[in-house]
């Protein structure tokens, strides 16, 4: 049997062999030609990786690092020769082949201003621009790049309308708060991420100059594949892959710089603080605190002594390419950011290979690995009010080069001493990843199964030594504190693709299953009297066992989910999308465990009628609307599970001793279920005058109801802490508004100007039942809360006393509605409700944490071998909370506003007398401040090697520039920044002492071989 089956193997070889060979000689006999030549842009620069093919033929090639092709055997005669390039107009070239000759043919492609055949992530899918029903924006990777920052969210901030970016702080490595469309939930209120597929709620690990480009879904046709996950909008990100057919090409991107404070607050200097603290003593009944103010001068400026100059660097090295059958990109990176706080450093090394592997016709394999170390120094705590808040008559340091005592009058601590005793460290490695398998059968089907793991683990150590400053500034014994938190999930997706034309129709649709489970675990502990200061005996065995904490905690959730969309398309004109998800999560009982989330949208490409053909004005005019309804699943693990409190621990009995006993501290609600956010939305796409300008407007209507929200229960019920029920309704409506204008004026010069605006109506319907309101932002002071979130306002409004000015004297305040205790000098409140009193039930909304608009506006311009870039963006109609200036327990600094105070009649009508609590100190309009502004975000200016000079070099590219961030903010607010971000949406806006953001500047620069 074996030498039967040898025997006709080798027959079938033999035949195989002959079939070839006659193939061959009959190829060669035919005669043939090549074309060859380069390929370049709008200004002359070589572009890789451009698709050169032969229409009608199976023949192609792709450009190689300098942008050169060649096309061997082709046969003799003509043929249009296709080159295209994501981004860039294809252009058709007729060309005709001669036998044993080579035809050079040079290709400029164009910029495509429309870009309407550009491809958009869709999720589980990508479509043609043009063939969109849902509203998604698109952002390049070279335009999130082109920011230096660590944050791929900062670097959105000003690109999207709709998307609101608000940093959460200054400090080095952190990131920022996102939301699109406004806030629609009490809860977590931030989107999901989609990078290549994996879905997470941290992209922290990400390196911006890896993105390729980032998609945000903004409504509920775009989100609803997401189910459950959606309703907060997505931020869909793909990364840099290589292509095939194209030469190793290899990149470089450098930059060094340096950051600085970006707008310092103006604080009283010594002499004036002296002034102000002697007034302060008088008005309190006190001796003054300094016999001579003017025996001082500028004193000690507190902010020049905490904050810094500090460097930043960053260093890319990447190479991308591949063959017929593989592709490849690998990139390293590592940043460092040494904050403009001492010991507030960052420093993350990541590590990125995205490949590809054809293992047969129609089966591809593949791979995106990221892996990032991190490790820094976070601020030591309360430094930022400390630089606020110091006393600055005195030095940093007493005569003997010892810490001085600075609490003798203010609040505050020593901040160079903080600064010296604390260390607070951490590192963390995380690896985020998918890898699939793709298999495509009968020409128009694909399977794809996809198995994706993020793996998060943080380490914290902090450290105190044993120190005196003063009796307010001290620790009698050292202490370690030390903490893993370790968060790990799996993904798993199995999706089926068909995608196929009829004639005038087209129809694309997906189908899938898929599966995700999240773990979280901290454990940590602490100890005192640790053996020596050195880092190297930062355990907790060195530390004494008497008095040791420890903690230990964990939850987990998972969730299972079906999932399927259809694409139609009729003669590229009308089209309609339909989808649909069910999810079923662990967060719920077993009754209400599955929720569905349906959508539909519909376009109308009216430019493709025929009764448009001489409309020569309109390039492309395509009308929107849509609706579907999504969920949110940002809550608690358990909501729907009882909880029991142990250690309730009492001595009783006969004879008495110690009973051991737990109660209720949550009661169950198996009835829990999803919020719920059903989405309206209408909008429409325009491009006129040769697709120079073009436009895209929505308006959108968003009403989430089922929100989850504490009600009040009778105290006989025994349980302190309220249940949780699906009880609040929230509804957001607005407009988002793009325009951009594209033009390439000569073969030197072309520009693109950007602009984005977003409106935003928040509202609350419904709070529940036996719930009015729920109060937020509470300060460490005098001041419950400073937010209120009722029906009929917005989510996290601002609540307190209006203000009508000071009072200038006695007979002012016995002329109006009576409040206790004043005195002239102190703020006149108004008498909301008419009684003739000043009491809490005249306290009313007095601002907002949500703006009324959000902008952005970016430009960019090429004239020959320079380019320039910048981005502003900016807001209206929104206040800020001061609450660092709320915050007063001594004779703290002033800020600047406070020498234009109330000391006698006539003085002042707008800043009250002196005083650090009582009365003035209430939430009130005098506590609230402007927060419009306007930001120069970023300007960079680039100059490109010219081609001669980089041949010489052996280099593809070489480019040079410079570039500077928050360069600029015009407002009126008085703060480090008016951009103040919050972990929760019912206390927003509030600035308690944020890290301040840091001006940077930057040179650099990006190679090519």
């Amino acid at each position: 049997m074996r030498g039967t089956a040898s025997a006709f193997l080798s027959r079938i070889a033999l035949f195989t062999g002959l079939l070839l060979g006659f193939a061959t000689s009959v190829e060669a006999q035919a005669p043939t030609g090549t074309v060859a030549g380069t390929v370049v842009d709008e200004t002359g620069q070589s572009l890789p990786g451009v698709n050169v093919t032969i229409v009608g033929t199976q023949r192609g090639t792709a450009t190689d690092a300098q942008g050169r092709y060649t096309i061997g055997r082709l046969p003799v005669g003509s043929h249009t020769l296709r080159a295209s390039f994501v981004g860039y107009v294809n252009q058709d070239q007729d060309i005709r082949i001669t036998a044993g000759d080579t035809t050079r043919v040079d290709v400029q492609l164009q910029p495509d201003v429309s870009r309407l055949d550009e491809l958009v992530v869709t999720g589980y899918g990508e479509q043609e621009r043009a063939d969109l029903t849902g509203s998604i924006s698109k952002v390049e990777g070279q335009d999130i790049s082109r920011i230096p920052t660590t944050s791929t969210t900062q670097a959105l901030q000003g690109q999207i309308a709709g998307v609101d970016v608000t940093p959460s702080s200054g400090a080095p490595g952190a990131s920022a708060q996102i939301r699109i469309r406004g806030v629609g939930t009490l809860n977590n209120a931030s989107p999901l991420f989609v990078v290549d597929g994996m879905l997470t709620d941290d992209i922290s690990f990400l390196n911006p100059q890896d993105i390729e480009s980032i998609d945000v879904l903004k409504d509920a046709s775009a989100t609803a594949i997401y189910g459950s996950r959606g309703a907060n909008g997505v931020v869909i990100i793909s990364t840099k892959k290589g292509q095939a057919n194209q030469e190793t090409q290899y990149t470089v991107n450098a930059y060094t710089g340096w950051q600085e404070v970006m707008d310092p607050i103006e604080l009283t200097n010594a002499r004036q603080y002296a002034v102000l603290a002697n007034e302060l003593r008088q008005n309190l009944g006190q001796d003054p605190a300094f016999e001579n103010p003017d025996q001082f001068g500028e004193g000690t400026d507190w902010q020049e002594q905490v904050y810094r100059t500090a460097p930043t660097q960053s260093v890319q090295l990447s190479a991308r390419g591949g063959t017929e059958t593989i592709t490849y990109n690998f990139s390293g990176n590592v940043i460092r950011e040494e904050g403009t706080i001492e010991k507030s450093d960052f420093l993350r090394a990541s590590f990125r290979t995205n490949n590809t592997y054809d293992l047969s016709e129609g089966i591809e394999l593949g791979h995106n690995l990221a892996f990032t170390y991190r490790e820094g120094t976070t601020q030591p705590p309360g430094i930022v009010g400390a630089a606020y808040r110091a006393d600055p008559t005195i030095s940093p340091r007493n005569d003997e080069g010892d810490f001085a005592n600075v609490g003798v009058r203010a609040s505050s601590g020593n901040p160079e001493a903080t600064i010296f005793y604390h260390r607070n460290d951490f590192s963390g490695r995380r690896f985020v990843g998918n890898l699939y398998v793709e298999a495509s059968f009968l020409d128009h089907f694909s399977l794809e199964s996809s198995l994706g793991l993020d793996l998060d683990r943080r380490e914290e150590r902090n450290f105190d030594p044993e120190f005196f400053v003063s009796s307010t500034q001290r620790n009698e014994r050292s202490q370690l504190s030390v903490s893993t938190t370790e968060q790990n999930s799996w993904l798993w997706e199995n999706t089926l693709s068909y995608d196929q034309d009829f004639g005038a129709h087209a129809i694309d649709a997906v189908a899938g299953v898929t599966a995700q489970a999240f773990t979280n675990e901290v454990l940590g502990g602490s100890r005192v009297n640790i053996v020596g200061t050195s880092d190297n005996l930062w355990f907790l065995d060195a530390g004494q066992q008497e008095g040791q904490t420890n903690f230990n905690s964990a939850f987990d959730w998972s969730m299972l989910s079906g999932l399927g969309r259809v694409n139609y398309s009729y003669d590229s004109r009308y089209l309609l999308t339909v989808s649909f998800r069910a999810d079923g999560s662990s967060r719920f009982g077993e009754e209400n465990r599955w929720g569905y989330f349906p959508s539909v949208a519909g376009g109308w490409r009216v430019s493709e009628e025929a009764f448009m053909e001489d409309v020569s004005l309109i390039n492309n005019l395509k009308l929107r609307a849509s609706w579907g309804q999504i969920g949110n699943d940002k809550i608690g693990p358990y909501p729907s599970v009882a909880t029991i409190s142990s250690n309730q621990n009492a001595v009783f009995g006969d004879p008495e001793s110690l009973q051991f006993g737990a109660t209720l501290a949550e009661l169950a609600n198996p009835e829990i279920k999803w919020e719920e956010t059903t989405q309206t939305n209408l909008g429409f796409d325009l491009s006129v005058l040769d697709d120079r300008l073009s436009a895209s407007v929505d308006y959108y209507r968003r009403t989430t109801d089922g929100i989850l929200v504490r009600v009040p229960i009778p105290e006989f019920v025994g349980v302190n802490t309220q249940p949780v029920v699906n009880a609040a309704e929230v509804r957001n409506s607005g407009v988002d508004v793009a325009l951009n204008w594209a033009q390439t004026v000569s073969d030197d010069l072309s520009f693109r100007v950007g602009l984005t605006g977003s409106t935003t109506n928040n509202e609350v319907l419904q709070l529940g039942q036996g719930r009015e309101d729920i109060f937020g932002g509470g300060l460490v002071n005098e001041i419950p809360f400073t937010t209120r979130t009722t029906v009929g306002s917005e989510i996290g409004a601002f609540y307190g006393f209006k203000v009508n000015g000071v009072y200038q004297n006695q007979q002012q305040i016995e002329n109006n509605p009576s409040q206790p205790g004043v005195v002239p000098g102190d703020l006149s409140f108004v008498d909301v409700n008419g009684d003739g009193e000043i009491t809490s039930d005249d306290k009313t909304v007095i601002g907002s944490p949500i703006p009324d608009l959000t902008y952005g506006i970016n430009v960019s311009a090429e004239f020959r071998s320079f380019d320039i870039a910048a981005t502003f963006n900016g807001q209206t109609g929104v206040d800020v909370f001061n609450a660092k200036k709320a915050t007063r327990f001594g004779i703290e600094n002033f800020e600047t506003s406070f020498m234009d105070r109330w000391n006698g009649e006539g003085t002042s009508n707008s800043e009250p007398r002196i005083t650090n609590a009582g009365h003035n100190y209430q939430a009130s309009e005098w506590l609230l401040e402007d927060g419009d502004y306007f930001k120069i975000r970023n300007v960079q200016v680039g100059y490109t090697l010219p081609n001669r000079m980089m041949s010489s070099l052996g280099m593809n590219t070489v480019r040079v520039y410079v570039s500077g961030t928050n360069l600029v903010t015009f407002t009126d607010y008085s703060g480090y920044t008016p951009e103040i971000g919050a972990n929760s949406v019912i206390a927003d806006s509030i600035d308690d002492g944020i890290f301040p953001l840091s001006t940077t500047y930057t040179v650099g620069i990006d190679m090519s071989f």
